[in-house]
């Protein structure tokens, strides 16, 4: 891993590390005046990923899009330069009313994106002609998505459809808010991806109407949204004005202070990491005593305990001993909370699920199945970073 360039700045004034990120793409860390250095590299390294994005929307801003254009046949075909903060590769739009896009990484040359359109001239006077399909030397040109719907049984469904072309089939998938994403070839046209969604249309009314689950809530990450936090409630509070973006946790409010004139878009990202920096610290700080707890009460030899993002499980254990933490393990309710711990340590006297997992299990927590019905139907209300 590449560890970015930082500068550090001790305050008096300052309890915790936060980064900052300035316009020009430096990186500032404010520490307490004791820091530990080790602990400042580990968390720049921790939130590397966080630093990058950053960097490319900050980048991205400061480059608004341009106009080319390229000859073919005689003929000169202007088209649009945007360079993406979020990109990975250089991609060739068409849209429907025969202008051209084309969506550039945010480090991406003039030259390089030129090249990339050079290459794909064939494709471009075919699909400005409305001649059949090409294929190119280039990267594959990408299609825009759209959102749909569809009535079935008297309920309209509606889906979000997105284009990759990765994708080598038509998948549909159900997210945890019950919203319907339809992921597509590039080359597939509206007709097919249509007529796939009616084929499932009784299986996806299915999904979004089941009461099996609870239903997610889309968080906007935004001044004055609550969560769920150790049993109580925490509370983002977004003030503006300060010359750089800071978070602290007091008590159940978390108050994030933003630069003034930051996009919107910006702004939200920001509080969406501090939010996650401190529900992973939090779940840290909280899990480990209560770990503690249940190594004394099964009786086994204390692990070493981790957190990290995890979407697909709230916690597991490792043949080696270790146990891992979702980061929101500390937005579920204490009864909860404590479930996911006492589950994963008793894996270390049991590795799987099996009759004897469970008896152990029962031993020291005589109701773990219905705690376990109960996080397996309202695990999507507290799982908050779902994208």
């Amino acid at each position: 891993m590449i560890i970015p360039v930082y500068t550090i700045e001790a305050s008096s004034r300052c309890s915790t590390i936060s980064i900052h990120v300035h316009p020009s793409g430096e990186i500032h860390v404010k520490v307490p005046m004791n820091y530990d250095p080790a602990e400042v590299r580990q968390y720049v390294i921790e939130s590397a990923g966080w630093i990058e994005r950053t960097q490319r929307i900050l980048f991205a801003q400061k480059n608004p899009p341009a106009q080319y254009s390229v000859t073919i046949d005689d003929r000169v075909i202007p088209y649009t330069v945007t360079f993406k903060g979020t990109r990975k590769n250089t991609s060739i739009f068409m849209r429907h009313d025969g202008s051209i896009e084309v969506r550039a990484p945010w480090d991406a040359t003039v030259d390089s994106v030129t090249a990339v359109v050079e290459r794909n001239k064939d494709w471009i006077r075919q699909n400005l002609m409305g001649n059949g399909k090409t294929k190119t030397k280039g990267p594959t040109p990408s299609k825009e998505g759209y959102e749909d719907s569809l009535v079935y049984n008297g309920m309209t469904l509606g889906y979000s459809i997105h284009f990759s072309s990765r994708a080598r089939r038509i998948t549909i998938k159900i997210k945890p808010d019950r919203s319907v994403e339809v992921v597509a070839p590039v080359r597939v046209s509206r007709n097919e991806i249509h007529r796939v969604i009616t084929n499932k249309a009784d299986w996806i009314c299915a999904q979004v109407t089941s009461t099996k689950r609870a239903v997610a809530v889309r968080r906007e990450f935004c001044d004055g949204e609550i969560y769920p936090f150790l049993g109580g409630t925490l509370t983002v509070r977004v003030t503006r004005g300060g010359s750089r973006a800071t978070a602290v946790r007091n008590g159940a409010v978390l108050d994030v202070n933003l630069p003034s004139g930051m996009l919107p878009s910006l702004e939200q990202e920001t509080i969406q990491h501090a939010v996650a920096v401190t529900v992973k610290d939090e779940t840290l700080r909280a899990a480990i005593p209560r770990v503690f707890h249940f190594v004394a009460a099964f009786g086994v030899k204390a692990p070493q305990v981790n957190v990290r993002k995890n979407r697909g499980k709230w916690g597991f254990c490792t043949s080696r001993g270790n146990v891992t933490f979702a980061s929101e393990l500390c937005l579920l309710p204490p009864r909860l909370f404590d479930y996911v711990i006492a589950h994963e340590v008793c894996h270390l006297i049991v590795m799987d699920h099996s009759e004897r997992f469970w008896a152990a299990l029962c031993n020291v927590m005589p109701d773990c199945h219905d705690r376990w019905v109960e996080l397996k139907r309202d695990s999507p209300l507290y799982r908050i970073f779902t994208d």
